[in-house]
């Protein structure tokens, strides 16, 4: 079935990034279609594709290398508190956010990502005030966590918790009250059709757009949209939550946490404050340890990791974690624990992608930021969809896209 054509651009992926990519574009008066499937019901028996935002908490902050991801970072948390006034829709709440690491010996840092010196230079750059917290410091200031020997931290104290569902309901929310047309169906194909773009959904439904946005996240080269490859690498993996009984019941910030002992990396990943989820009820949520264990090329791979329901042998890592981290009578009243599938990909220059893949179609993904990041780089895939050139400060060439 045929339906409108009239469309300017059309947005393929209704996640944090295609809608606040639509809801920038219909703010300039384009006439914007959004496609994209509505979250699943559950995963035991999914088949297609899954996005990492359906999740209640991602840290909001600038404490991000390399320079580039913290900015981006930056302008969008600025504009979240105008986008919750203009929707009615809260999705932030402040936290203190750390970033723990092992104290540099010799000059060296565990990680790029864990590199406190970076951190704080960055973090200055956009203008965002923070402290470095010495070990003893760690200590004094957050005396009820036990944190790794010879552990070090920079904190930013008005960080927030970002809901991704809440986030793009609001999104949406905006997009559409400024005209978009929102569908929830799933883009199967996008071809040529004369100087405009066609696109079928997977209900045999068609559009076309002068422009096309594909912001379908880590399942852009499982879904075959794109007439070539990105180079970025997906991989299925696994948060963990373990359910305390309510919000006041642990005094946990968000941290991200690296945590060495010796010669032998122990944990790397999140450890996110008590968050409510659909079910009602409250949870700690940590990062699982498989990540790379579970690399995903195609739809079908997707769908089998989703159906697995999350790793399992990732939950004792995240129960030793807490219980060395939390007060023992904190810890001994932790509640059952259990798993859930996420996905998400890198990018091989490690920046955002944000480019054209032919004249008539704009590409934007993001890995592990994208929902902290989300708004500002809906602004920017907007602009370059509609005006068709790179027009911002930040040049073009950081977020050329690679192809294999």
């Amino acid at each position: 079935m045929q339906e409108d054509t009239g469309f300017d651009v059309a947005v393929v992926g209704a996640g944090p990034i295609g809608a606040a990519t639509a809801r920038h574009l219909a703010d300039r008066g384009a006439r914007v279609l959004i496609v994209g499937p509505a979250e699943p019901p559950d995963f035991a028996g999914h088949d297609g594709v899954w996005s990492g935002h359906y999740d209640q908490g991602r840290l909001g902050h600038v404490l991000e290398v390399p320079l580039v991801a913290a900015l981006l970072a930056a302008r969008s948390i600025r504009r979240f508190g105008e986008l919750a006034r203009r929707t009615g829709v809260e999705f932030t709440r402040p936290v203190h956010s750390l970033a723990v690491m092992p104290a540099a010996l010799d000059g060296g840092t565990p990680s790029e990502w864990f590199d406190l010196g970076r951190l704080v230079r960055n973090a200055e750059d956009v203008g965002q005030p923070v402290e470095h917290l010495s070990e003893a410091r760690l200590r004094e200031r957050y005396p009820h966590l036990t944190f790794e020997p010879g552990h070090e931290c920079v904190v930013q104290r008005d960080a927030f918790i970002v809901n991704p569902r809440d986030l793009t309901t609001a999104e949406l929310a905006a997009a559409t009250a400024a005209g978009a047309t929102l569908v929830r169906d799933e883009i199967t194909a996008i071809a040529a059709d004369g100087p405009r773009r066609r696109l079928t959904a997977r209900s045999g439904t068609s559009w076309t757009a002068d422009t096309v946005v594909v912001a379908t996240g880590a399942s852009t080269n499982a879904g075959g949209l794109l007439p070539r490859r990105l180079a970025m690498d997906t991989l299925g993996a696994t948060v963990v939550l373990i359910e305390v009984p309510g919000p006041e019941a642990v005094d946990l910030p968000g941290i991200m946490y690296y945590k060495q002992r010796g010669e032998e990396l122990l944990y790397g990943g999140i450890v996110m404050t008590p968050l409510r989820y659909p079910d009602g009820r409250w949870y700690i949520k940590c990062s699982g340890t498989s990540l790379l264990d579970n690399p995903l090329g195609t739809r079908d791979e997707i769908a089998a990791w989703v159906r697995t329901g999350g790793a399992e042998d990732d939950i004792a890592p995240a129960l030793t974690l807490l219980r060395e981290l939390l007060p023992a009578e904190t810890a001994a009243a932790l509640g059952p624990a259990r798993v859930r599938p996420c996905l998400v990909s890198t990018n091989h220059t490690g920046h955002p992608y944000i480019d054209h893949a032919d004249e008539n179609v704009v590409v934007v993904v993001e890995g592990e930021r994208g929902v902290m990041a989300a708004d500002e780089l809906g602004r920017l895939t907007a602009s370059l969809a509609a005006t068709g050139r790179w027009s911002d400060g930040l040049p073009h060439q950081l977020f050329r896209a690679e192809w294999t």
